[in-house]
Parts: C-alpha cells; structure tokens; sequence
C-alpha cells in the first residue's frame, strides 16, 4: 500500500503543480509579466554563474599548477582571472535586484489573492456561507493563503534547480556518466519522502478541518471583549483554555508522528546521499594518484558532483514542498470555483427604483438544507404596496426565516414569492435589493466615521451630510451623535486613534439609521429596537407611522406596544399563518393565539 501511494504521489506530482501554476499563472501573467520575466532572466543567469565559477576556477588551478615557477603570466591565465573575479562578484550583485523584485512580487500577490478571495466571499449567497462543509473549506483557505505566495516564490527557485541540474548533469555525463546516474539514484528517495510527508500535512488538516474552525471559534471568544467579560464573571477562562489545550493535543498527536515519520526519511536520505559524495571523492582522488586527472579538473568535477546532488536535493525537496503548497492551493482554487447555491437568471425582470412593489407569498414551504424540518408550511401572505405588516410568534415559528426568503438568501422548495406577479428566482436581484432595507437582529458595526457609518446605506449615492443628519434623527441616535467631541466627524471603535465605542442601544440606533439613510421602498426590521431604550423607541415608531404611504414597512417584533398600530399583523406559528388581521380584530378573537400572548404580556405591566 505505501509503495503505490508512492507511485500515485510520483505520478500526481507534476500534474497537480503543473495545473495549479498554469491558474496561477494566467491570474497575474498579464499584470506583472515584466517583473516575471525579469526573475526568470535572474533565476537563469545565478543558476549559470556558480558553474561558471568553478569552471573557471578548476582551469584557472589547472594553469597556475603548469606556469608556477616560470614567472609567466599569460594573456590566458589573465583571462581565467579576469573571469573568475566576475563570476564572483556578478551573483551578489544579481541576488540583490532579485531580491527587490521579489519583495515587490510577493506584496503584489499577497494584495491580489486577499482581493480575489474576499471578492468571492462577498459574492457567495448567504446559503453557501451558511454550509458547515463551506465553512470549513472557507476555514482553510483563509489560514493558509501563506502558502500561495511560497508557491509562486519556489516556482523560480524550481526553475533554478531545473538548470543547474541540467548544466551538472552534462557536465557528468561527458566525464563520468555513471557517477550521474548514481547521484541521480541516490537522491531520488528525497523526493519521495517529502511528496509523502506534504500528502500527510494535507490529510491532516483536511480531516480536521472542523476541530480547527472550532479552535478559532473559541479563540474569537478572548478577542471580543463582551465575549472575554462573560468568560470572566461566569469563571470560564480555563474551561475554555482546556477545551482549547485538548483541541491543541488532537492537532499536535498526528502533526508529532509526521514529523518524527519525515526526520527518520531525512536522515535516512542524508547518509545516502553523503555516501554517494564519498565514492565520488574517493574516485577522483583515485584518478589523480594514476595521473588520469588533473588537480583542477578534479575540483572541477568534484563541485559539479556536489552541485548536482545538492541541486537535485533542492529540487526534489522544493518540488516536494510545492505538491503539498498545491494540494492547499488546490483548496483555494475549490473556493474561487464554488458555484452560488442560487442560480441567478441571466437576463432578470429589472424592478422599477421608483415603484413599490406588491409581495405574495404563494403557498411557500421551506426546510433549510441538510435537514428535513419544514420551517414554512403552505405559507400564503399578501403584502399590499405600503402596506405596514407586523409578524409576531414565539421563537423558531419561521419568522426569520421569512425574511431570508423574501430577500432571496434561500429559494422555497415549494410554491413561489411573487414581486408585482414576477417570480422572484426571474428577478435581477441587484433591482431587488436596490428595493430592500434591513436591519436584523445581528446587525453590522463598521469602525469608520459616524457619517461614514450611517451613509454606508446607500454608497451609490453621494454621501450627503444633510440625509446622514436626517436619518440620525429618525432613529433618535442624533442626540448621542451630537454629545460626541467630533460629532458626525466622530471616529467609531476604541481600538483607532480617537475612537469611541457606542453601546449596544447606540450601535443599534445608527444601525437603524444607516436603514433610514437608504431610503427604501421595503423597509424590514427584525426586532429593530430590542436594545433601544422605551422612550427612545415609541419615538422611532412613531417616525416609522410618518413614513410616506407608499412605503412597505415589514416590522417582526415581540413587543405588542411596537406591533399594535401596524395596519395588518400576521402571526406565525410552527411555519403556518395562522391568524391575520390588526390589532383590534385579533385581540378580540375568543381563543386566538394573538390574543392569548398579548394578555400574557400586558399582565406582565400591571
């Protein structure tokens, strides 16, 4: 079984780094093909240079040994000199540009990659990041997005390898073929021992790739300082270090055992190889005593022996290293093609800016993906064009889960959402969303300027202060806006340089008035003030009864006092529509659900 793990690892090598470079390859050639071809230019005239040197300088020994005592110094012997000090000097001189060309290089690569993966992330549909096998795939390319960059880099140092391997390996076999092919044979197992060994990482991170998603899950908990608040009062630090240390010891048990495996391959390789460096030495001493070999030529050949297996060692150990770069690679490349769960129609139905739109729910039923539980059954609602509709129910009755339909994050296994008698799956989704503002219960929190914060509703537009001051005022954040220093100039977040951190109410309230500030036909919020003071929210909602009649206002609340003026209240229970009427109608409904928890919570105030 190891023998043809071995075989497929050989076998697979070159494809897999073959097909990963030509993808790397066809993203940045265009962009910096100069500077590529500058480092290959590089690559190619070091790897050169040090044959040069010792070519030189085994003939330079050679013609010091046969002209030593004649006081002669020939234009020959000059000119070994000559060439013998520049092939000396020329190197330091060619690795110093190399090195500014790949610091360049790889800056370039680091911005171009990070850009291309948050580019995809921002273009998945919240279906696909809600994916636990997503997720941990997303998990692993953002840990090891290092080893892009390693991958471009050896690939020059490859190339290097390939050369100096070629110019060694004629060299040999115009002098001693066999020792070639001995050299060749001795420092073959190298490559097949960290072919395994980049096998062996991989399957390793691969098959924990949830434990470690979990790791950084719970890291995330001594980052965020709430997070770190809690583990305090509750006296939950070292559980969670344990837990922590535990998921540590899984990583290191299998991570310990490969590189004990790798050490006892290396060492084996090493004796092998300086076994073959012996005879080799041996040899050429040999020849000399015989008088078959001068001293010079003996230097000569000796390095190149040296050369080939130290190159042949780099080169199988950097092509070991970049079949398990590109194994990971090949995760990255598996992110960048992950198609949208949601197929987008080619050409939608585009929605009028300027038109609100009416919403049928058309006997809608719905289970999330990976499990079987209906959240929505046989769901049927009405949303007339401004048309303020409250849904109320208990906790998991598929409130949310509405929400996420309508905005298109998932499609209904059965029935249709219509927009103005379009299915919405036929609809742009950018006119849609164009229509759409919402504020749920996890909401952003964007560390820019307050202006910035509260414009970031709408960054088509230009950012206008007068519409940010506006919107501040609907959602009551105006009056903790205004005790701030810096006002709407006001840096968010502590951890920048004049920065302050809002409450939870505060953040809350530039949420909403970042909802306010886009200006939308539909406008949909998801318990929008359950961290807003009572005063400050009987004030927002009556803003939100002065918005204009043509705006559709969806309000999900558990608060009755925040629901009771909504022109229609729709209550959800198990995924069902089960009552729909308005305030007045409902609570007076004998036995109703509506009226059952809204005398359950009015008790609760006397």
């Amino acid at each position: 079984m190891e023998i043809e793990l071995q075989k497929k690892s050989l076998f697979a090598l070159p494809k897999e780094v073959i097909k990963n470079w030509t993808r790397v390859k066809n993203i940045i050639w265009h962009e910096k093909k100069n500077t590529i071809l500058a480092l290959l230019f590089i690559t190619l005239s070091t790897s050169a240079m040090g044959f040069l040197q010792s070519g030189t300088q085994g003939l330079l020994v050679n013609e010091l040994i046969k002209t030593a005592g004649t006081n002669l110094l020939n234009p020959y012997l000059i000119g070994l000199i000559f060439i013998s000090i520049l092939s000396t000097l020329a190197p330091s001189f060619l690795y110093t540009i190399q090195d500014y060309f790949q610091r360049s290089f790889r800056l370039y690569l680091e911005e171009k990659f990070d850009v291309l993966i948050i580019k995809k992330k921002g273009e998945l549909d919240v279906a696909t990041h809600e994916n636990p096998t997503q997720k941990d795939l997303f998990n692993k390319v953002t840990e090891e997005m290092w080893r892009l960059r390693n991958f471009v880099d050896r690939q020059f140092y490859i190339i290097s390898g390939i050369v100096e391997v070629a110019i060694a390996s004629i060299i040999l076999l115009f002098a001693q073929w066999w020792i070639f092919l001995i050299v060749l044979v001795g420092t073959i197992p190298e490559l097949i021992a960290e072919t395994r060994y980049g096998e062996r990482v991989w399957s390793i991170h691969s098959k924990r790739s949830e434990e470690r998603r979990k790791y950084w899950e719970l890291q995330n908990h001594f980052n965020s300082l709430p997070s770190l608040i809690e583990l305090k009062l509750f006296q939950n630090t070292y559980y969670f270090l344990s837990i922590i240390k535990d998921l540590f010891k899984g990583f290191r048990k299998e991570e310990d055992k490969n590189e004990r495996i790798r050490l006892r391959n290396e060492l084996l390789v090493l004796i092998l190889s300086q076994c073959v460096m012996a005879f080799a030495l041996i040899y050429f001493v040999l020849e000399i005593v015989k008088g078959h070999l001068l001293i010079g030529t003996m230097l000569f050949l000796f390095g190149s022996v040296g050369s080939l297996r130290r190159s042949l060692s780099g080169l199988f150990s950097n092509l070991g290293r970049q079949y398990q770069d590109s194994l990971f690679l090949s995760d990255a490349f598996a992110f960048l093609d992950i198609k949208p769960v949601l197929q987008k129609p080619e050409k939608g139905v585009m929605l009028s800016p300027h038109e609100t739109p009416e919403i049928i729910f058309d006997h809608v039923s719905f289970a999330y993906p990976g499990t079987e539980k209906q959240v929505l059954k046989d769901f049927s609602l009405r949303i007339a064009p401004g048309e303020k509709l409250a849904i109320i129910g208990i906790n998991g009755a598929g409130k949310t889960t509405f929400v996420k339909l309508l905005c298109r994050f998932y499609d209904p296994q059965e029935g249709k959402i219509l927009i103005n008698g379009h299915d919405l799956k036929t609809i742009d989704l950018e006119s849609w969303y164009y229509q759409l503002g919402a504020i749920f219960q996890d909401y952003a929190r964007y560390h820019f300027l307050v202006k910035e914060t509260i414009s970031a509703g709408r960054t088509s537009d230009t950012l206008s202060l007068e519409r940010v001051k506006k919107a501040a005022q609907s959602s009551e954040a105006d009056a903790f806006i205004d005790a701030w220093e810096q006002k709407y100039e006001q840096m968010l977040g502590k951890d920048f340089t004049g920065g302050v951190e809002p409450s939870i109410g505060q953040w809350q309230k530039l949420a909403l008035a970042r909802t306010f500030y886009r200006n939308p036909s539909i406008l949909i919020l998801d318990e929008p003030t359950s961290s807003i003071d009572a005063e400050a929210e009987a004030k927002i909602f009556e803003k939100l009864e002065q918005l204009p009649k043509d705006k559709t206002v969806i309000l999900i609340s558990h608060r009755f006092s925040t629901v009771r003026q909504a022109d229609t209240i729709a209550v959800i229970e198990e995924g069902m529509l089960r009552e729909l009427g308005t305030h007045e109608k409902l609570v007076k409904k004998r036995g109703g659900i509506y009226a059952r928890l809204f005398k359950l919570q009015a008790k609760g105030y006397k």
